[in-house]
């Protein structure tokens, strides 16, 4: 991690009024009138010491410029050693810990230098400390190094002190990211919970789509055909023809039960794949209803896979059952099957007339549906009366039945 290289830290209030407390007290201390052949410290002196100690945190570059000039002072002054310079001690440690890299740097510098002039200035001013120097050479040795161990040693325990702290910062540091890791964990884990809810739910959603949909094609063609077919029973004198429309609409009610279970039969699995009616059966149910049915088939029919199949069923039921109920009474009705290499056109027409609609609503919209999530299409449109509908059914995987 990079160090923030600014001159000025900042620092909470509450760090602000303990240096500010501390250096109050250390200018008491550097005005008590102890006697180790210390002078006491003029004002001036104070001050600059315990502003650099009020000022340690917050700048330890403007801290350390400050202890410097005052220890330059009292050497240009002549002045003797004073309670005030323990104000570099406290400096260069605190510069140690809170400063920046090249801040750790220049306060080592300070102690080694500072250490060297003090042994020097201390012996050239004949203070007590070092009479030392005039005794044996290990212990003129000793003396001489006593400022300069001193002050590199509180700048070591200050560098020790930095290291143990950046350590728990980091092991702070990593254990947030294991924090924040772990709620991004469970926040995705929710995530994910919620969106498999909501795939459940499309799911659902689609599924209750398709079986209205497929509800409506099977029951709607077999009413329009029971419909079509009751209807003509008052017109009927033949008995025998009456028994066979009735045979009709009793097989068509069957049928039309049969596929409903297999539709419904799909929601717990437990439905079966048995074909509900090839596409010429379709073909043959309007044409028992009563209309005049001209059936063509171009190029050459192919087995169809379950998907297409069933498409294709539905969606040639629904466009018979629309010209059963909206073409005009007596018209033919015209059907083509167009087999080509990668899809079937199923296309009708019939004739509407005496203010009846072409058919609208859920049927249209459902085959739409049905064929655009196959990659199919319909059409449909009216031109001179007549009402045309156009479905392409892409192949799938062979396996269904067509016909």
């Amino acid at each position: 991690m990079t160090e923030r290289r600014t001159f000025i830290r900042p620092l909470a209030t509450r760090s602000i009024v303990v240096d500010v407390a501390w250096a109050v007290f250390a200018a008491f201390v550097f005005l008590l009138p102890i006697d180790l052949e210390l002078e006491h410290a003029s004002p001036i002196a104070v001050l600059a010491a315990a502003g650099a100690i009020a000022l340690r945190r917050v700048s330890p570059s403007a801290a350390m410029t400050m202890v410097v000039v005052l220890g330059i002072v009292q050497v240009g002054g002549g002045e003797r050693p004073s309670l005030v310079d323990l104000a570099m001690f406290v400096v260069i440690g605190t510069a140690a810990v809170v400063g920046t890299r090249t801040e750790v740097i220049a306060s080592g510098l300070l102690a080694f230098v500072a250490g060297i002039g003090a042994t020097v200035y201390l012996a050239l001013t004949g203070f007590r400390f070092l009479v030392l120097l005039n005794g044996p050479r290990d212990q003129a040795f000793l003396a001489m190094a006593a400022p300069v161990t001193a002050l590199l040693g509180v700048w070591a325990g200050g560098v020790a002190v930095r290291a143990f702290r950046s350590r728990d910062r980091e092991s702070e540091r990593r254990a947030d990211a294991e924090a924040a890791a772990s709620r991004a964990e469970a926040v995705a884990t929710e995530a994910e919970a919620t969106a498999t809810r909501a795939i459940d739910v499309a799911e659902s959603e689609r599924i209750r789509a398709d079986i209205a949909r497929d509800v409506h094609d099977v029951v709607g063609h077999s009413l329009a055909v029971i419909i079509a077919q009751a209807d003509s029973v008052p017109f009927l004198d033949d008995e025998a023809r009456i028994r066979e429309v009735s045979a009709t609409i009793a097989s068509t009610a069957r049928s039309s039960l049969v596929e409903v279970r297999q539709v419904l039969g799909h929601i717990d699995g437990s439905g079966s794949e048995t074909d509900p009616g090839s596409l010429d059966e379709i073909v043959q149910g309007i044409r028992d209803a009563g209309v005049d049915v001209d059936h063509a088939v171009r190029g050459a029919p192919v087995t169809l896979g379950p998907d297409s199949g069933t498409a294709a069923r539905r969606v040639l039921q629904e466009m018979l059952t629309n010209a059963l109920r909206h073409g005009a009474p007596g018209m033919p009705v015209t059907v083509r099957e167009t087999w080509r290499s990668a899809d079937v056109v199923l296309e009708v027409e019939n004739v509407v007339g005496d203010g009846r609609t072409a058919g609208s609503g859920r049927g249209v919209e459902g085959m739409q549906s049905r064929l655009s999530a196959l990659g199919g299409s319909f059409d449909a449109a009216v031109l001179d009366d007549v009402f045309a509908a156009r479905a392409r059914i892409p192949f799938d995987v062979h396996g269904g039945t067509n016909r």
